[in-house]
């Protein structure tokens, strides 16, 4: 995993207020998600608790967020000490072996994006799985495998821009950067790898019936479908989900 989120958390928390992250990403994930009560809940690769939050402030019985970065769990930490919900936060790198635990439900949005290669994939996946008891349920969010086969996309208007190498491969630069209040320009590093390799690394990591879904808008925007279409038809990101064996 390449981006140092310690070097940008304050920076990252800012991108979260742009208006597709709640119009497409959040209504998107939790629409996904669905009834939470009474559900015993992780949020991996939390950062500093957005979705975290969310999925407690939606009925969840049990959250836990956990994150690689320090500073970003820093800032989780205090935003539950100013407004608290009763949510756990930990470093933990979900790569690291553990005991098999029991939630219900893992979240892991913009976490797989991070996987340099399948072997690196397989990795996380595993982590991902050692969360669940069986029949629990993960759901993840991450960059558009296809964002390599599109002929055309521009994503300026929604606030960041996306580069891409000049030939598909697995590993292959996706670069998201858009510039923050300050002017200065925030980057983070994703890596493509291709549908077939996160379904496969999910299924040997024991997970089944494995689905891919399209981003969606939010009714609140329905009078701007027009503004919106490029986000909708060329999506940026995918969400997945899949069962725990």
């Amino acid at each position: 995993m390449t981006t140092d989120y310690n070097k940008i958390a304050k920076q990252y928390r800012e991108v979260k207020g742009r208006p597709w992250r709640s119009l497409v990403e959040e209504y998107s994930m939790l629409k996904l998600i669905g009834a939470l009560e009474g559900k015993k809940v992780i949020d991996l690769a939390c950062g500093e608790g957005f979705f975290t939050r969310k999925l407690k402030l939606n009925g969840a019985a049990t959250v836990v967020g956990t994150d690689l970065s320090q500073e970003m769990i820093a800032l989780a930490i205090d935003r539950e000490q100013a407004e608290s919900l009763g949510i756990n936060y930990f470093v933990e790198d979900v790569r690291a072996k553990g005991p098999q635990l029991d939630y219900d439900l893992a979240i892991a949005a913009w976490l797989l994006v991070y996987a340099h290669d399948r072997e690196e994939l397989a990795a996380i996946c595993r982590g991902l799985s050692r969360q669940l008891r069986p029949g629990g349920r993960l759901v993840t969010l991450t960059t558009n495998p296809q964002l390599y086969f599109f002929d055309h996309f521009d994503y300026q208007k929604y606030g960041f821009h996306i580069q891409l190498e000049d030939h598909v491969r697995e590993g292959a630069l996706i670069r998201w950067s858009g510039r923050l209040k300050d002017s200065s320009l925030l980057e983070v590093d994703n890596y493509y790898l291709p549908e077939e390799a996160y379904a496969s690394a999910l299924e040997d990591a024991g997970f089944r019936d494995v689905v891919f879904h399209p981003l969606s808008l939010s009714p609140e925007a329905a009078d701007e479908a027009d503004y919106w279409a490029d986000m909708i038809n060329k999506p940026p990101a995918i969400m997945i989900e899949a069962i725990k064996t």
